[in-house]
């Protein structure tokens, strides 16, 4: 079987797919750019662990025979995080690996994505800038680029907007204050965000060198944050009154845009969990 070496691995979607991948039977290589305290509650004593404090990542593709990299690790920039610190965790981390990979002949490197406008902010622009880099490797290495919407589920951080209102709807703040609402994304299930990459990994056989293959992951149904919002606070029965338009919209922000699932549907996924089920779980766990 395959050992996946995977970025971000204590992170919200990192940690579950580790727990996927082992299941399916994968070797697994998990990197943290520092010591997790709870490390040990996400993996078992089976699982490679490796923190970036105490080796570089030579030593990580020197000591190890990897077939394959995940990369999920990624830096949101949602708390005032410095805009080199954005950088170096988004362009210049994942850049470093391709090489690595191409160095030591890794079969794949999957990238984690987002389907955001790349000017929206510093994370947006700094992803968009690991694709021109996967390009240039793309001749020596099979790289598959994956680009997701927004996606929740329970016990997420509330760095992510889902997570973020669920914590103040259920902690009854008098006042919250939004947008108009009126803009529309595509969420979707943390399993199903987790199905794609397994799905994904499952057709290797399919992809080739010399380009890069992106696939974008959605539920193809849109929800407006207006919808979202208040959905929750119904599930939630909280007393938290919602402030639409009290905020702008941000700069460039998109409104309304499709999320393309054409290539992964042909390879057999497709989403199973609704945007009302979904807000079910995260309420009722």
């Amino acid at each position: 079987m395959k050992t996946i070496l995977l970025t971000g691995a204590t992170g919200y979607l990192g940690s579950r797919l580790g727990k996927r991948f082992l299941e399916e039977g994968y070797e697994l290589i998990a990197v943290c750019h520092k010591h997790q305290s709870d490390f040990d509650k996400k993996y078992n004593s089976k699982v490679h662990k490796v923190y970036l404090s105490d080796v570089s990542l030579k030593d990580v593709f020197s000591q190890y025979r990897i077939d394959g990299i995940v990369h999920t690790a990624t830096l949101y920039g949602r708390k005032n995080e410095d805009v080199a610190d954005i950088i170096a965790t988004n362009v210049i981390f994942p850049a470093e690996l391709m090489s690595l990979a191409c160095k030591y002949e890794v079969e794949f490197f999957i990238n984690t994505d987002t389907i955001l406008n790349k000017y929206i902010n510093a994370y947006s622009l700094t992803k968009s800038h690991v694709t021109d880099w996967m390009k240039m490797f793309a001749d020596e290495i099979k790289m598959i680029d994956i680009k997701l919407d927004h996606f929740y589920g329970p016990d997420d951080r509330n760095v992510k907007f889902v997570a973020l209102m669920l914590e103040k709807l259920r902690n009854n703040e008098p006042e919250i204050e939004l947008t108009e609402g009126t803009q529309t994304r595509d969420f979707i299930y943390i399993d199903d965000v987790v199905e794609a990459y397994i799905t994904i990994l499952q057709h290797l056989d399919k992809f080739s060198k010399g380009n890069v293959a992106v696939f974008e992951v959605g539920t193809n149904q849109k929800t407006s944050i207006r919808y979202l919002v208040t959905k929750l606070k119904e599930l939630t029965a909280s007393s938290s009154q919602l402030k639409f338009g009290a905020i702008p919209y941000r700069k460039n922000e998109v409104l309304d845009y499709d999320v393309n699932t054409t290539a992964l549907r042909l390879l057999g996924w497709k989403p199973k969990v609704s945007i009302d089920d979904g807000l079910k779980l995260i309420c009722y766990k």
